[in-house]
């Protein structure tokens, strides 16, 4: 079921996947292929109005317009990278609360553009090294919202994304019907029609979600989204450690998460992606990267190194020193990435650095956080 809006009891159409539609324009006593119909205007031509969606009836107009409505985001800011092509966009997403703002960003790579959506208004998990872990949680987004976000980067620019990553504010698999909703629009080939092998869902992993995932992906009703990537946000392989960096890997142990990666891959077929943001000096050491070349072999894999990205907030044990660090300790800390890199290469891990796109503008990995930038 579709949320509702914050204003009114109007379902937005937005947040229906074309089988919904299909059936509730069938039970209202219309042809259902109006649905599809609807679906078409509102997912591939985006239109914003009802009144906009050409060729119905008066009889469905009426219809859609007592019990739904098109819900259009606001676009409060827009910060441009002076660096990247990268544009981070401050929406606010229904009524004027704060607690309805998220960040979207665009990165533009030539024949490839990368949409990073939110999930969530702040996060529930309240990871060390992240801004949004640092808000806290205002609420989850509906499906709307999140399909919201794309077309609004599709307004903006007037380019359609190659690329769409589910690594913005909030964790995906805490909204997680929204987000298979969300995913089943976006692929849907009379909308968007994102090929879900262009998509990738970051977790920081929860006991039974990678496994249901990897089930529900691998359903035959479910056969657009059957080539969604997985990211495990790892960061450490060390249980205390990351414990301390992510609070809720304490009743999400290491060991329960690498099963479920082990079954997602045998599910689903599709390659895993281990993310990891280093911090010199305490999760790049030699055992670290014995430990990663240990877990790259349970399953097809590749290791995305992240470094670290300056965040608004004071940052706490373990990662504290990074509070202060300097202009010359951040050259050593990329000679550290590089060392470790290096080492994982040469015991045969597939690694990629991961550019900080959009670092300037508080747009790289664990830097949204919805704040309106003073001009």
């Amino acid at each position: 079921m579709a949320n509702f809006t914050d204003t009114n009891m109007k379902r937005d159409l937005r947040s229906i996947t074309k089988e919904q539609l299909e059936a509730e324009v069938s039970d209202a006593g219309f042809e259902r292929f109006r649905a599809r119909q609807i679906f078409r205007s509102v997912h591939k031509n985006k239109v914003k109005e009802i009144g906009k969606i050409h060729g119905l009836p008066k009889d469905i107009k009426e219809f859609l317009n007592t019990g739904y409505q098109i819900k259009i985001p606001h676009v409060l800011q827009t910060s441009v990278s002076g660096k990247y092509e990268t544009f981070k966009y401050l929406l606010n997403m229904g009524g004027t609360k704060n607690g309805n703002r998220i960040e979207t960003v665009l990165i533009n790579e030539g024949r490839r553009n990368t949409v990073c959506v939110s999930t969530q208004v702040g996060c529930n998990v309240g990871c060390e090294f992240c801004a949004t872990g640092k808000m806290g949680f205002s609420k989850n987004l509906s499906a709307g919202d999140i399909v919201s976000q794309v077309y609004t980067v599709c307004d903006q620019t007037g380019l359609d994304p190659t690329n769409l990553v589910f690594m913005g504010m909030g964790e995906p698999f805490l909204n997680y019907s929204n987000t298979i909703s969300s995913l089943k629009i976006l692929t849907d080939p009379e909308g968007l029609a994102v090929s879900s092998r262009r998509i990738t869902i970051s977790t920081v992993g929860f006991k039974g979600r990678i496994k249901k995932f990897a089930d529900d992906i691998s359903s035959e009703k479910n056969y657009q989204i059957r080539n969604v990537k997985l990211a495990l946000s790892l960061h450490s392989t060390d249980r205390g450690l990351r414990e301390a960096l992510i609070p809720t890997s304490k009743v999400n142990e290491l060991s329960a998460i690498y099963d479920e990666l082990i079954y997602f891959y045998r599910k689903t077929g599709n390659k895993v992606t281990f993310e990891y943001i280093v911090f010199p000096g305490l999760n790049d050491t030699d055992k670290d990267v014995a430990r990663i070349e240990k877990i790259s072999r349970m399953v097809p894999s590749n290791v995305n190194v992240i470094p670290f990205h300056p965040i608004n907030f004071k940052l706490s044990e373990p990662i504290s020193y990074l509070n202060s660090f300097s202009d010359k300790q951040n050259s050593l800390s990329k000679k550290n990435i590089n060392n470790f890199i290096a080492a994982l290469r040469d015991r045969r891990v597939v690694v990629n650095l991961r550019k900080s796109s959009g670092e300037d503008i508080n747009a790289a990995c664990g830097q949204l956080a919805a704040i309106e930038k003073i001009k």
